[in-house]
């Protein structure tokens, strides 16, 4: 698999610490137990849901325009939390 996308993601100590556990356990890193997590929550035999899918599009791309010529001054808070909803 080609990993192609990079993201930060922060975690309180004990969620840490937890994941620390489990890679060790399972002789796996933090990343590749993140990317399974994902893959067996968000997908369906292999297969992203297509509405999920359209609607990440679509948030990207008009976040894109935003961010590219912005018709007013960005509102970082507001941007956060479209994030969050994904």
């Amino acid at each position: 698999m080609l990993l192609t996308r990079r993201t930060n993601v922060l975690f309180t100590e004990d969620d840490y610490l937890t994941l620390r556990y489990l890679a060790r356990q399972n002789q796996k890193t933090i990343g590749e137990l993140i990317r399974l997590a994902v893959t067996k929550t968000y997908t369906t035999k292999g297969r992203i849901n297509k509405k999920v899918n359209q609607d990440l599009k679509s948030s990207l791309k008009s976040g894109w325009k935003l961010l590219i010529n912005p018709q007013k001054p960005l509102n970082y808070k507001e941007l956060v939390e479209h994030g969050r909803k994904y």
